[in-house]
């Protein structure tokens, strides 16, 4: 709240300034009928920044809701198109007489978007104080001591502006990517397995109901993968657990490769895996499932001097289906894929 309040002060203290100055330089015209001109310079950059005033307060407020969520690359289309209005309204000023004091408020509002892109900040604001002064000079008019302030403190109010807002800012952005890799962190020790990098069986506990339940809602086709690898003690008892979990990793990692973005593949125990296939059919599933074992028993693992297969047990969902009745029967499939020779898919 107190960013928000901050924020907001700060915004609204640029669109006061700015309507001040646009009156006081639209002043001459109040005693005398109002032209096109003047009125547009009046009214023009108080819209557009009321406008940046309400954007950027709904994005404070609702962050994720926002009407337009401001990434790097808009942010910086943004102030290009600000400088662009900013030089079009000095040059109504030029043109009509006047100081182009807008320059000060557009010039910090620039450095306030581009405040982490320095060279383009400098670009465009020495671009700004350019163009003011070869316009002056095309209009046949002084370069005044005045007019050369106004231009220098423009310069300094960019550089200001965005270092006052690289202090502030810049610590809160590197400490909020910090927590966000802490969390990360914490959820991959929660629910991924740490030696395989699947999910865990925490996580498919929590996930199955969901995954269920959806199916079953908008009767969507829903398979479960039971496997197991092959003699996985024999490696164990004969070869060390180092090379059993070289094993177990390299199992993993054809499993995560064969399935697809939309499927969820998690360690179930041991050498145990367990698959939820959604919304394919019997043929794509069967052709899934036949992948992961053809790709297991083409591994080479350094170390093994026997190929390792896996056995899996298929299980589609049925009417009357409950999840524990689902991956039971996934589950028998699977013992039957053992109990006729391994390597081999049982459940179709």
């Amino acid at each position: 709240m107190k960013l928000l309040s901050h924020a907001a002060a700060v915004l609204t203290g640029i669109f006061l300034t700015a309507l001040l100055l646009t009156l006081r330089a639209t002043l001459p015209f109040l005693g005398m009928p109002v032209s096109a001109v003047s009125l547009i310079r009046m009214l023009l950059p108080a819209i557009i920044l009321l406008g940046a005033i309400i954007l950027s307060v709904d994005t404070l407020i609702r962050k994720d809701k926002a009407w337009i969520q401001f990434s790097g690359r808009s942010k910086t289309v943004l102030a290009i198109i600000s400088f662009i209005l900013t030089m079009a309204i000095c040059t109504v000023d030029l043109l009509t007489g006047f100081v182009p004091f807008l320059i000060l408020p557009g010039l910090l509002a620039i450095s306030v978007m581009l405040w982490n892109h320095p060279r383009i900040l400098g670009s465009l604001s020495v671009l700004a104080v350019i163009l003011l002064a070869a316009g002056q000079l095309l209009l046949h008019k002084a370069l005044t001591m005045d007019f050369i302030s106004l231009l220098g403190f423009g310069l300094l109010l960019s550089f200001f502006g965005s270092e006052l807002v690289r202090r502030n800012l810049a610590p809160t952005e590197a400490r909020l990517k910090s927590l966000e890799a802490e969390n990360q962190e914490l959820w991959n020790l929660s629910y991924r397995d740490s030696l395989t990098g699947l999910f865990n069986r925490r996580y498919m506990q929590q996930t199955t109901s969901h995954i269920f339940a959806r199916a079953v809602r908008y009767r969507e086709q829903l398979h479960v993968l039971m496997l197991d690898i092959d003699h996985f003690k024999k490696v164990n008892d004969k070869l060390g657990h180092a090379v059993g979990d070289e094993v177990l990793k390299a199992v993993s990692a054809t499993i995560q490769s064969c399935i697809r973005s939309s499927d969820v593949a998690a360690r179930y125990g041991g050498e145990e895996f367990i698959i939820f296939i959604v919304q394919a059919n019997s043929e794509l599933t069967q052709f899934i499932a036949n992948r992961i074992r053809d790709g297991v028993a083409a591994l080479n693992i350094s170390g093994v001097p026997w190929p390792v297969t896996i056995s899996i047990g298929v299980a589609g969902l049925q009417d009357g289906d409950n999840q524990e009745g689902l991956i039971e029967r996934a589950d028998k499939f699977l013992y039957t894929s053992k109990h006729q020779g391994r390597n081999r898919v049982s459940g179709f």
